[in-house]
């Protein structure tokens, strides 16, 4: 198998959870959730000593599970259009925006990776 084969055939392979947080207001924090996904390298074929491929968050799980928790942990009734950049790195203490449609107006949340196994943290929408 190809060591781009071994990289596709990894990104299946792993699950991540996702954690909800709360904004700045000091109101109660949601329950986690189990969502999303990331994706990692498979590893090199005997004998080669390539270092695995970074893993990264798939992007569609991602944004399914950004979705979610603003409806169900934050009560949102009404988000469309999220998305989120792709390639984002499953690496503690990173954060990046997605860009959601709330009620017909657009906004922005920011995910903080919390964990190595994938845990983040979606803000409230700003």
């Amino acid at each position: 198998m190809s060591r781009g084969a071994r990289f596709w055939a990894g990104l299946a392979g792993a699950g991540v959870m996702l954690l909800a947080g709360c904004d700045s207001s000091g109101g109660d924090q949601p329950p986690p959730t189990s969502l999303g996904g990331t994706s990692g390298g498979g590893a090199p074929s005997a004998g080669t000593t390539l270092p695995p491929a970074p893993r990264v968050f798939d992007t569609g799980a991602l944004q399914n599970g950004v979705r979610q928790v603003l409806t169900q942990s934050y009560g949102l009734t009404d988000v469309t259009g999220v998305r989120c950049p792709s390639g984002q790195a499953v690496q503690v203490g990173v954060s990046f925006d997605c860009a959601v449609t709330v009620a017909g107006e657009p906004k922005s949340v920011t995910l903080t990776v919390q964990t190595a196994d994938g845990t983040y943290q979606v803000s409230a929408p700003k």
